[in-house]
């Protein structure tokens, strides 16, 4: 079951800093194989498991959407580490005809690197950019059955909303 969580943003989001990494745009296409490879590494634990994903699945799920803007993706890069890319966040701008809402799209950490306030980094930048482009609310959608990433939002001010973000 999917659950719909908002958050309200009452002020410009503080910059989170990670020590030993640092946030980055995604280029394309250099990186969208490392973006499957972290995918692959985040979902593997998970219970339901996501279906892997192949680059065409990473293109229409991203690339062919209207709101797709290589800007809106930030990747986690370690400096020391086998994979440096550790972590990813994507913002959708999801429209209705009388409702525009960022959307947490995809927020992915590898494994290893969870629980060092990766997540937190991340979405500290999605919201520093959703609250520049003048937006004062950000919705996401999870699994409720994955209660580690429901108890990480919540931790950090998502609530339940009961009216999910337009498609």
């Amino acid at each position: 079951m999917v659950i719909h969580l908002r958050k309200v943003l009452v002020g410009p989001p503080d910059a989170v800093v990670v020590p030993g990494a640092t946030v980055r745009h995604m280029a394309v296409p250099e990186d969208v194989p490392a973006w499957l490879a972290l995918r692959v590494r985040a979902v593997a634990d998970l219970t339901p498991s996501p279906r892997p994903w192949l680059h065409a699945d990473f293109a229409a799920e991203m690339f062919d959407r209207p709101w797709w803007h290589s800007e809106r993706i930030w990747l986690a890069c370690a400096a020391r580490a086998p994979q440096p890319v550790i972590g990813a966040v994507t913002l959708a701008i999801r429209e209705s005809r009388s409702v525009k809402m960022p959307v947490v799209h995809w927020l992915i950490v590898d494994p290893a690197w969870q629980r060092r306030g990766i997540g937190r980094m991340l979405l500290s930048q999605l919201e520093r950019a959703t609250w520049e482009s003048g937006f004062r609310e950000v919705q996401l959608e999870t699994h409720s059955g994955w209660a580690a990433a429901v108890a990480f939002y919540q931790s950090i001010g998502y609530a339940p909303v009961r009216a999910p973000a337009p498609r």
